[in-house]
């Protein structure tokens, strides 16, 4: 029996050259019934840099919903990240949906919530705050890059485009609540503070769970004294914007490491970790080589802090696939697995295990004591000096 015109009857993948962004779009009838986007990123692990396939904008037309559509476009989605150049796929998902095209939950969303919005409030002798203006985008872009550049998750930014546009986009609105920025008594910007409103978790996830609290999108500063002034300048916007409406806190999207989060620790503040058993920010692996050679600085790091004396090979052999570790005092390469010697330890895992250890989203040991196949001692301890536990972090705006 011949097809409908309206059934679907092809999957369409389309890049933009300009923003590099992949359309995936299930056709019917000559229009697009079920889509999602394939947004590149590359990700701050430690010292590595992964490249990261983010899928966003999931969506099917109300009249073709409950066929299995939105199953279709995610599989066409993974086959085609798969071959291409990205080492690990993240999305951020509602619950019980996305597992079945091999992500997990990658850990909680980080919050900081600051109750007292009178102590702290000053700011140190000579320093200011103003409003952004266009000039200030340099520097805001290296405090930014400073502080990605040590923790896990944050995106590499391009300096032209991409989200600092929203910001220069708010600034030639004249929106004066956009973003402040702080200045030394010299006149140098050493930090900033960016509500990021446009950002959909800012509006309708963060305002809405704290409906009396100036929820800020980017708390930034370049050294624990900036951070000071930093979060006094919060205090004093909160305390500005209560005279409109009731606010009787400050809620902050940052995790619990860095300056900002090590001057909050001197203040009446809550440090939030919401942990979701199946939604929210989720990963998988693309290629297990591909994320193993990505990660090999940061693991190679990672075991001369723990003065780690293994030399010889690690074989990760996972459900999509297998690549082994060299491992010697100097230097953390990728071979075939099928290279590796016969007496080279190894693990059996899911490849969401190693995405999840991968970004430091949980304790290893925990994660190593649930797998079916209990790894031998020395795998243990030597998985547990590579990937400690950590506090990945996607800025919001990104």
């Amino acid at each position: 029996m011949p097809k409908s015109s309206s059934e679907p009857s092809e999957i369409v993948i389309r890049t933009d050259p300009e923003s590099n962004e992949t359309q995936v779009n299930l056709m019917a009838g000559g229009r697009k019934v079920s889509w999602l986007s394939i947004i590149p990123f590359t990700v701050h692990i430690g010292t590595a840099k992964v490249r990261m396939d983010g899928i966003g904008g999931v969506g099917t037309d109300p009249h073709h919903r409950k066929r299995g559509y939105s199953r279709r476009v995610l599989e066409a989605a993974v086959t085609h990240m798969r071959s291409g150049d990205g080492a690990l796929s993240m999305l951020y998902g509602i619950p019980d949906f996305y597992p079945k095209f091999g992500y997990a939950t990658a850990g909680p969303d980080h919050l900081v919530v600051l109750n007292d919005l009178e102590g702290g409030s000053e700011l140190p002798t000579g320093w200011t705050v103003r409003d952004f203006s266009a000039s200030d985008l340099p520097a805001m872009q290296a405090i930014y890059a400073h502080t990605a550049a040590s923790t896990v998750e944050a995106a590499v930014r391009p300096a032209q485009g991409g989200v600092w546009s929203h910001l220069t986009e708010e600034a030639g609105d004249d929106k004066p609540d956009a973003c402040r920025v702080v200045l030394s008594p010299d006149g140098i910007v050493h930090g900033y503070v960016w509500r990021a409103r446009w950002c959909w978790y800012v509006k309708h996830v963060l305002e809405t769970e704290f409906p009396q609290a100036l929820v800020l999108g980017e708390v930034m500063a370049d050294s624990p004294a900036v951070s000071d002034a930093v979060l006094a300048v919060c205090r004093q916007w909160a305390r500005n914007e209560a005279v409109e409406r009731k606010v009787k806190q400050i809620v902050l999207a940052f995790p619990p490491e860095g300056d900002p989060a090590a001057s909050a620790m001197h203040h009446y503040a809550r440090f939030m970790q919401n942990y979701s058993a199946c939604g929210a920010s989720m990963a998988r692996v693309l290629d297990v080589a591909r994320l193993l050679h990505a990660l090999s600085p940061e693991l190679q790091a990672s075991l001369q802090r723990a003065k780690s004396r293994y030399t010889g090979s690690l074989v990760f052999q996972t459900d999509i696939g297998a690549a082994a570790l060299q491992i010697t005092p100097d230097a953390v390469t990728v071979e075939s697995d099928d290279a590796a010697p016969a007496d080279a330890l190894r693990v059996m895992l899911p490849q969401t295990e190693l995405a999840r250890m991968a970004l430091g989203a949980f304790p290893p040991d925990d994660l190593l004591s649930r797998l079916p196949q209990r790894p031998a001692e020395a795998v243990e301890r030597l998985l547990e000096e590579m990937f400690p536990l950590r506090f990945p972090h996607m800025y919001l705006p990104d």
